[in-house]
């Protein structure tokens, strides 16, 4: 995936590639539909015989832009943005619009990964993974990740992979 390659360094593999669950846009898709309902009926509404009618219905649409922009498209550039990476090396986390933040962990450093998964994530398949790290830092949480038990599973494999000796003793 080509969001990831850029973050990886020469000597890392890539091994997998996680966004937050689509589910987190539905309450931004229901917002526009809404959104798109206020305004045409604000505008059905509006008495076309006069002369300000054009001015309201400008109004209206304008609204009904900046709102879309706020509850919907900012709210999908967000999720557009949040990618959860781990290579063979490292996790990482990248969010951000306009300022971006990160966060690496070092397979090396993590001491536990446990998942939280209600049931209605349980049903729609997603859930919360919390990383430990061995150092002074806070772990990491990764929210709304698809298949958090896979993921979970998936980073404990590449850790062991990353404590294993590169060259077997005795060569």
């Amino acid at each position: 995936m080509a969001i990831a390659d850029r973050y990886l360094s020469d000597d890392e593999e890539l091994v997998h590639v996680a966004r937050q669950h689509w589910t987190l846009l539905a309450g931004e898709f229901v917002a526009l539909i809404l959104i798109i309902g206020v305004v045409g009926t604000a505008l059905f509404f509006i008495p076309w015989s006069e002369d300000w009618s054009l001015i309201a219905a400008g109004v209206v649409v304008a609204v009904g832009v900046v709102a879309a922009l706020a509850f919907w498209f900012v709210p999908m550039l967000k999720w557009a943005t949040t990618v959860y990476i781990l290579t063979n090396r490292r996790l990482m986390m990248r969010d951000g619009i306009i300022s971006k933040q990160g966060r690496d962990m070092p397979l090396t450093r993590v001491n536990d990964v446990s998942f939280n998964i209600s049931l209605w994530e349980r049903i729609m398949r997603y859930g919360t993974l919390s990383i430990q790290s061995a150092s002074e830092q806070e772990g990491m949480v990764l929210q709304r990740v698809p298949r958090p038990q896979w993921f979970q599973s998936e980073i404990y494999r590449q850790v062991n992979a990353a404590q294993r000796p590169e060259y077997p003793s005795g060569t």
